[in-house]
């Protein structure tokens, strides 16, 4: 490992300050390392939440702008700030080819300056523009009944049967309206027929369960619709190595064909040294997966301009019934595997107006998930949907259209609190003040500060728990969102996400990432059928 002394001459902290910054650009620095480098306080100057605003880049032609790997110091409040770059390019508005090209899926438009980056032409209309990812593939068109083939990159979902598909919807370009049909941000194969986050049987399919305790209402008695992307790169190692097929993730697995001695391993963004002098073509910036949380929005024009809106056909899973609607994110996690951290980088980010967190004032149309007015028994926050007992036997303990309470168990700290404001600050300056985007927030980012990742990750035939290093977060603090993780927001990603297996194993790791766990199998479908027996066995 390079190390950095700091000279006896260099006396002006504004020349020490600008000496490092440069000097950091060209030398290899581990994560969690900073101090061994003697630029712990410079780095807390250098990459304070004060000055991460002016840092963050919002022009699509730069290097700089969406990249494989951290350009910000190895430190939380670096990770901080890069987890704000990557908001700030994916939420991008996609290539305009898209998606009469698919092949422009996943690229921002060079041709958008940022006075208008998600600025509504019309404040009480839905944007019409596509944010770059969601031009990224739908998990569910990747893993579909009988292992059957995926279509192309960049080739939108179908219209669900039953939905009425218009050439234009509410100003949408043909192909581009979103399709969202699962209430759970973890929607699982209906043959598993089992909970990814307890690995206890289902009575009811997955796709109506939030993380876990079931389903998620706002205070308009709307339910919730999550969806999840996965990247280009990503998505390119699955196709590559079929990996839509549970019996070919067992074979990456276990390295039985001798080709995949690092076992299933996502592929990871390229180490940044210096900043890109052009942007990076997506084959370089490593694995993304998308989480987002969506609650409709329709009829209510007035607070568009407070949202990332989208125009989608909502399709309930457990009614089977279909609608257009105009729906407004709420919650969105950002997880992305790079050289730097080869056990990702989770961020996540919600609306501000989801529940109260020390604002002064209600904000316009009350906030989505909390009634600070509510008495009574079932204003109790946080309380899950469903009961299951011991024989995993679960009942509904609220009607679906019953508002949930939802308060923040993890508070965000000080630190986070000046960060957002200033991000805010500068995107509304930017923008005349019109951007949606200023009224969204970072509630947190989870990294590995290990300073000595392994050489080999996961490894052939890696087990879970996949421990690599130790996690860390703004203030030492769980890692949830409301939207996505309101029942169990005493739990980090880790906590969970360490024990995502492949689709044939209850025990072999699949790097983190449950996705995998969807797969069905036309070469061997009895390796479902056999966890399938396992975990009913276990009960």
């Amino acid at each position: 490992m390079n190390r950095l002394h700091l000279g006896a001459g260099c006396v002006l902290a504004g020349f020490c300050i600008l000496a490092i910054a440069g000097l950091l650009w060209v030398i290899d620095v581990p994560a969690g390392r900073a101090d061994e480098i003697n630029i712990s306080r410079v780095t807390e100057i250098a990459q304070s939440a004060q000055q991460c605003p002016d840092q963050l880049v919002f022009d699509p032609t730069s290097g700089s702008f969406m990249t494989s790997d951290n350009l910000f110091l190895p430190t939380q409040q670096g990770n901080n700030c890069y987890a704000w770059q990557m908001f700030i390019a994916m939420n991008w508005p996609v290539s305009s080819s898209w998606p009469g090209t698919p092949s422009a899926a996943g690229e921002p438009d060079q041709n958008v300056s940022v006075e208008n980056w998600g600025v509504p032409e019309n404040p009480t209309s839905p944007l019409t523009s596509v944010p770059v990812w969601g031009s990224f593939k739908d998990a569910q068109a990747i893993f579909l009944p009988d292992a059957a083939k995926p279509t192309d990159w960049g080739v939108p979902q179908a219209v669900p049967s039953g939905c009425k598909s218009d050439k234009m919807l509410l100003g949408y370009p043909a192909g581009s309206a979103k399709i969202l049909t699962t209430l759970s941000k973890n929607a699982v194969n209906t043959a598993h027929r089992f909970h990814l986050s307890s690995g206890t049987r289902d009575t009811q399919s997955d796709e109506i369960m939030e993380a876990t305790g079931g389903w998620l209402t706002d205070q308009n008695g709307n339910l919730v619709f999550f969806e999840r992307k996965v990247g280009k790169v990503e998505f390119d190692y699955i196709m590559n190595n079929t990996l839509y097929d549970a019996a070919d993730q067992m074979r990456v697995a276990t390295n039985a064909d001798g080709r995949h001695p690092a076992g299933l391993s996502l592929p990871s963004g390229k180490f940044l040294r210096v900043p890109p002098t052009e942007p990076q073509g997506q084959d370089a910036l490593g694995a993304f997966e998308i989480k987002a949380a969506w609650r409709v929005l329709t009829g209510q024009s007035d607070i568009y301009d407070r949202y990332l809106t989208s125009v989608a056909w909502l399709k309930r899973p457990d009614t089977g019934e279909c609608s257009q609607e105009v729906v407004g994110l709420v919650g969105l996690h950002i997880i992305h595997k790079t050289d730097t951290f080869p056990d990702l980088i989770w961020a996540t980010f919600e609306q501000v107006d989801n529940v109260p967190d020390g604002q002064a004032t209600l904000p316009p149309g009350g906030y989505s998930f909390n009634n600070p007015n509510c008495t009574g028994p079932d204003c109790k926050p946080n309380q899950p949907r469903i009961d299951c007992n011991d024989q995993n036997q679960c009942k509904d303990l609220y009607p679906r259209d019953q508002p949930v309470q939802v308060t923040r168990e993890q508070a965000l700290t000080s630190e986070m609190d000046t960060l957002n404001a200033g991000v805010a600050q500068k995107i509304a300056s930017q923008t005349g003040g019109k951007s949606v985007f200023q009224y969204y927030k970072l509630v947190n980012v989870l990294w590995d500060g290990s300073p000595s990742p392994p050489v080999m990750e996961p490894g052939a035939n890696a087990s879970i728990p996949l421990r690599y290093g130790t996690f860390e977060s703004e203030g030492n603090l769980k890692v949830a969102n409301t939207t996505m993780e309101t029942y169990i927001q005493d739990q980090s990603c880790d906590f969970c996400h360490a024990n995502a297996t492949i689709a044939g194993s209850d025990t072999l790791a699949s790097d983190f990432s449950f996705i995998f766990r969807d797969a069905g199998s036309a070469k061997n479908p009895s390796l479902v059928e056999e966890v399938k027996q396992f975990m009913e066995q276990a009960q």
